[in-house]
C-alpha cells in the first residue's frame, strides 16, 4: 500500500468515527437464505441471517408521496380514474464495513431495519479500499419489519430476581 493510500484510509476511518459518534444508531442488516413453502400445511419456512451494527451513520428521511395509476389514466375520455397513492420513505445509512463480519457485501436482496422500520435496499455505494458502504433504503409507511429479537439471559432477569426466585 503506498502512503497517500494509508493517509486516505486514515482519514476515512476518522470521518466515519466522528460520524458514528454525531448520527448513529443501530441497524440490523437482514439477508434472506431460504424461504419453503409446505404445500400441505401452508407453512411457511424462512432461514435469514441477522447482522446487528451498533453504531451506523442514519442520516436524516425523505418522506414522498408516490402514485400508481392504472393504464386508464392514459385515455383521456375515462369517466373514472383508478389508482392508489402511499407515503414511502428515503433514507440513506452510511455503515462502516469493520462492524460487519469480514467478506461480508450488500446485496439487492438484503433489507435493514431501523428504529422498528423496514427500508428495502434501491442503492449501494461502496467506499475506496472497502471501508465502508452508503446504502439507500426505501421505506414503505405501515410495512411489518418481520424482525428477529435475540434474548439474552439478562434481559430476562429483574434486578430483584436472585438465585431460585422467580
Amino acid at each position: 500500500m503506498y502512503p497517500a493510500d494509508r493517509t486516505l484510509n486514515r482519514m476515512i476511518r476518522q470521518t466515519l468515527y466522528s460520524l458514528k459518534r454525531q448520527y448513529g444508531g443501530t441497524v440490523s442488516v437482514y439477508r434472506l437464505n431460504d424461504a419453503q413453502t409446505d404445500v400441505r400445511t401452508g407453512r411457511k419456512t424462512i432461514d435469514k441471517d441477522v447482522f446487528v451494527v451498533r453504531r451506523a451513520v442514519i442520516l436524516p428521511v425523505k418522506v414522498s408521496r408516490e402514485v400508481i395509476q392504472s393504464i386508464s389514466q392514459i385515455s383521456a375520455n375515462k369517466a373514472f380514474v383508478y389508482g392508489g397513492s402511499f407515503d414511502s420513505g428515503l433514507r440513506k445509512f452510511i455503515i462502516d464495513a469493520a462492524d460487519l463480519p469480514d467478506g461480508f457485501a450488500f446485496t439487492d436482496d438484503d433489507w435493514l431495519v431501523y428504529n422498528g422500520r423496514r427500508y428495502e435496499i434501491k442503492a449501494i455505494w461502496e467506499f475506496e479500499f472497502g471501508a465502508a458502504w452508503i446504502v439507500v433504503g426505501k421505506e414503505l409507511m405501515g410495512r411489518i419489519p418481520e424482525q428477529v429479537h435475540l434474548v439474552a439471559a439478562d434481559s430476562l432477569l429483574s434486578l430483584a430476581a436472585g438465585a431460585g426466585q422467580q
